[in-house]
């Protein structure tokens, strides 16, 4: 397989694309340049982070800035049906990083960072940078060619909300509803009632699930009670995961792993 580089395509349109000539600039051309040491003949992949592949062979290298000739394009067909959507506050350090690259393997459609009363990692806009940066590397490694949303941070109440409303118009005629949204919120909070996740693993549930799903993850010391009664309030419905405390990475990776790859 030959080397995968993300080209920031100028509009996106419809397949094939209509020019013969692709640039790149920047930290990629730099990583074809300088890193992998590609030079005017090499034949690589291009990807636009919105489905479209291309077979591309160089044609010229400067500095920072590489010229290629498009010899093939094609429209990838490696997402799935479900669009999972993972809201989470973020964790400390490098487990960040390595969340939102097992996210962005596993296929999840959207990440939006939590801004939770209990958060302890709060997503400033140099953050939200770096996590959409990982999401790019990621991409690459894995060949997934749509590139995972990584929002600016939200509360729950305006992460529901936003969900609620963007999907509000969506229809299938396969399924009875066409949105979920679900808050990881344990059973020693009794005053909710919870849905156990063993349950939500029983196929004939796994197949009535609708295509956009919302689930939110809490930060360490989890949500509090007034924020779990409001995900409530607005529609979601309280999974518990399970008697073991999970760290936060771990359960956004574990929910987005069974939404995804369960038929």
């Amino acid at each position: 397989m030959s080397e995968r580089y993300f080209w920031n395509r100028p509009q996106v349109g419809e397949y094939p694309f209509s020019s013969d000539v692709a640039e790149l600039s920047g930290d990629e051309a730099r990583h074809l340049i300088r890193v992998m040491r590609q030079k005017s003949g090499d034949i690589v992949t291009l990807f636009d982070g919105c489905g479209g592949e291309y077979r591309a062979e160089i044609i010229d290298v400067r500095k920072d800035h590489a010229t290629l000739r498009l010899l093939e394009t094609w429209k990838a067909d490696a997402e799935i049906n479900r669009r999972v959507t993972i809201a989470a506050s973020l964790p400390k350090g490098d487990r960040q990083k390595w969340m939102i690259e097992k996210l962005t393997e596993l296929g999840c459609f959207r990440f939006i960072p939590l801004a939770t009363e209990r958060g302890v990692a709060k997503c400033s806009v140099d953050t939200a940078e770096r996590l959409r940066r990982q999401v790019l590397e990621a991409s690459k490694q894995c060949g997934r060619s749509r590139l995972m949303t990584v929002e600016n941070e939200k509360s729950v109440a305006v992460c529901i909300a936003d969900f609620e409303e963007e999907t509000a118009n969506e229809t299938s005629a396969k399924q009875d509803f066409q949105r979920a949204a679900y808050i990881a919120h344990p059973l020693s909070d009794a005053d909710f009632q919870q849905q156990h996740l063993s349950d939500l693993l029983k196929i004939d549930v796994i197949r009535a699930l609708p295509q956009n799903i919302l689930a939110l993850v809490g930060p360490e010391g989890g949500f509090t009670h007034a924020e779990a009664t409001k995900a409530l309030e607005l529609g979601a419905t309280p999974l518990d995961l399970g008697t073991r405390v999970l760290r936060i990475e771990t359960a956004a990776i574990m929910l987005t792993a069974m939404l995804t790859t369960l038929p």
